[in-house]
């Protein structure tokens, strides 16, 4: 089975202990001033430190898979409900944003720069009516340069026009 998992930033060790430290002490707090809304609200961000995220594109759609204290709650998008796919070469350098967008809803998908194309060719085969941009850095790059070459050349012209009316 065809199946491309995501680049999905994970929290270090020392942070985890840092935020259960943290929201045990405010925890501690809380509990001796009885105050109970900061007693909830450090629970929650305890439990912070059990959660996890992955990104999985396959044969059935595009995933969002939450892992919570070992709890999976998949959220998927079908691939007759995505409509468009962008690549963003400069977002995540060195690796490449997959924008997969559902109606107005965009969802940010990171992978290896060696593996996006392969994941476009393969969402190409799900469903061709995705509309698919699928570009290479060197054009995007070029592209970029002529669109800030375009605002500059426009802003030239708005000061030249302004300082014509001034006179």
């Amino acid at each position: 089975m065809e199946q491309y998992k995501g680049i999905v930033k994970n929290r270090t060790p020392e942070r985890k202990m840092l935020l259960v430290v943290v929201t045990g002490i405010i925890l501690f707090l809380s509990w001796q001033q009885r105050n109970w809304l900061y007693m909830i609200l450090a629970l929650v961000m305890m439990s912070a430190v059990f959660y996890t995220k992955e990104h999985i594109v396959d044969k059935n759609g595009v995933h969002i898979v939450y892992n919570i204290f070992g709890i999976k709650i998949p959220y998927t998008w079908t691939w007759d409900v995505i409509t468009i796919v962008r690549p963003d070469y400069s977002k995540a350098k060195p690796n490449v944003l997959l924008e997969i967008a559902k109606d107005v809803t965009i969802r940010g998908f990171v992978f290896k720069k060696s593996e996006v194309q392969d994941v476009m060719d393969f969402i190409k085969r799900m469903n061709p009516n995705i509309h698919v941009e699928d570009f290479t850095e060197e054009e995007a790059a070029r592209a970029e340069e002529e669109r800030k070459l375009k605002m500059q050349y426009a802003m030239q012209r708005q000061k030249a026009s302004k300082k014509l009316k001034k006179k």
